[in-house]
């Protein structure tokens, strides 16, 4: 087992900053809201909304695209390398746009552009979900590149991998919700957050298992 597998705590650390920012108070926000009651629900929850996007998309950023440095070195064998080259950019993609993400909603908490009457929370707010389903389409990369590889390694087991090709179907219909008005494609899109959450962490735990095993 390659050592820098030691990376893999990063999937760890991923499904915690997602689970603690869910659990922060922010309200909710839709860009079907005139920009009058946006820049009113972001100043209600300015300080909760600014510590909720470091760790759902600041810290969880960082963090998928150091496990998809992680997985990359445990694939890296002469048969895998391209589907490993894939689950890397995958991971780079889905961490780039997190936080890209992260600085649209810093900006949108600014100070100074909620006390301004020109500050288009709602072309922000569309630009945000619009990111998310590009995201979403990473990730889904990601889980069944992983998932594919292993397959045919067996180096993950066999629930995890087929849970991460149901995943990134799941991904991949989910991110559509955000292009279409569709209630079954909501359901799935919240469906898909704990499943992403469960898939990650199992891969880090066996990732994590494994190099401990080879550390003795």
């Amino acid at each position: 087992m390659n050592k820098r597998n030691w990376l893999a705590v990063f999937g760890v650390v991923y499904v915690l900053a997602w689970l603690i920012g869910l659990v922060i108070p922010t309200g909710t926000l839709s860009p079907s809201m005139p920009d009058a009651e946006l820049r009113q629900a972001l100043l209600a929850n300015q300080t909760a909304r600014l510590i909720q996007v470091y760790l759902i998309d600041g810290v969880a950023g960082i963090s998928i695209l150091l496990f998809a440095v992680a997985v990359c070195g445990l694939f890296q064998t002469p048969g895998e390398k391209n589907l490993a080259r894939v689950v890397l950019s995958a991971g780079i993609a889905a961490g780039t746009m997190s936080l890209v993400q992260a600085s649209i909603q810093q900006t949108m908490v600014n100070s100074a552009l909620l006390t301004s009457a020109e500050t288009p929370f709602r072309t922000l707010l569309v630009l945000i979900n619009q990111i998310d389903t590009f995201k979403l389409m990473a990730l889904a990369l990601l889980s069944v590149s992983i998932s594919t590889i292993g397959l045919r390694t067996h180096l993950l087991p066999a629930w995890v991998n087929w849970s991460g090709i149901v995943l990134a179907i799941a991904l991949l219909l989910g991110g559509l919700s955000f292009a279409f008005t569709n209630a079954m494609l909501t359901v799935i899109l919240f469906a898909s957050l704990p499943m992403l959450l469960i898939w990650v962490g199992a891969v880090s735990t066996v990732m994590m298992n494994d190099f401990k095993q080879g550390m003795r």
